[in-house]
């Protein structure tokens, strides 16, 4: 049993492995100065990788990609938005499946619950984290598509997710769980993506085969 100081006084917390034990054990060690200013001010900054601000960066690379005909940051707006959408999707599936309450109302209210279909409310919402799953996404989205960005897309990303814990939102197994999410999600919409642009584009020149049996009919017909 794992025994935290949490605000109501000592919490005595039955996890049901070592790894969920030493997953609270450590999320409400980074999470002790939750309220430090400079905490809550990169949660703040990091609520850029929440749903709404990542639609409408995505949204508005698409947009700008259509109209002013750059085919190139018209396919990083729909993948962008693609893998957004479909991680968004996945994370909700599974939050709607294991509820688990956030590590801010374990130490707050000296409260720990994981269960199956538990409350739809945001405190027991913390498996997995949706600002992971979405943030590890459109930046996967957006490093396949312009490499030169990656390495500053994949960090954003990074921050986004690791301020979960020491902000009191999310457990370390919470941000693993989103980020994968996040790749799974981009992974296969690079693929869908891919398989439609190979289904819908026609060559420009005919097949060697194809052009070598013309000109071999051409030959025994005497056109």
């Amino acid at each position: 049993m794992l025994t935290i100081e949490t605000d109501p006084g000592r919490t005595d917390i039955e996890a049901g492995s070592a790894a969920e034990e030493a997953d609270v054990a450590l999320a409400m060690h980074l999470a002790g100065r939750r309220n430090h200013p400079v905490v809550r001010g990169l949660g703040t900054m990091s609520e850029v990788g929440d749903q709404p601000p990542l639609l409408a960066l995505s949204g508005a690379v698409l947009a700008y990609g259509v109209l002013a005909g750059d085919r190139r940051a018209a396919g990083a707006g729909a993948r962008m938005l693609g893998a957004l959408v479909l991680a968004t999707w996945i994370k909700a599936g599974f939050k709607s499946l294991v509820a688990r309450t956030r590590p801010n109302v374990l130490l707050n209210k000296g409260q720990y619950v994981v269960e199956p279909f538990g409350p739809d409310e945001g405190s027991w919402h913390s498996f997995p984290s949706g600002h992971t799953a979405g943030s590890v996404a459109v930046a996967r989205a957006v490093g396949r598509t312009y490499s030169q960005a990656r390495t500053s897309a994949y960090a954003g990303a990074a921050a986004v997710a690791l301020v979960q814990i020491p902000r009191g939102a999310h457990y370390p197994a919470d941000v693993v769980v989103g980020a994968a999410v996040g790749v799974a999600a981009e992974l296969a919409i690079n693929g869908a993506a891919d398989y439609l642009f190979a289904a819908t584009s026609k060559p420009k020149i005919a097949p060697k085969a194809i052009v070598a049996t013309h000109l071999d009919r051409v030959a025994r017909i005497g056109w």
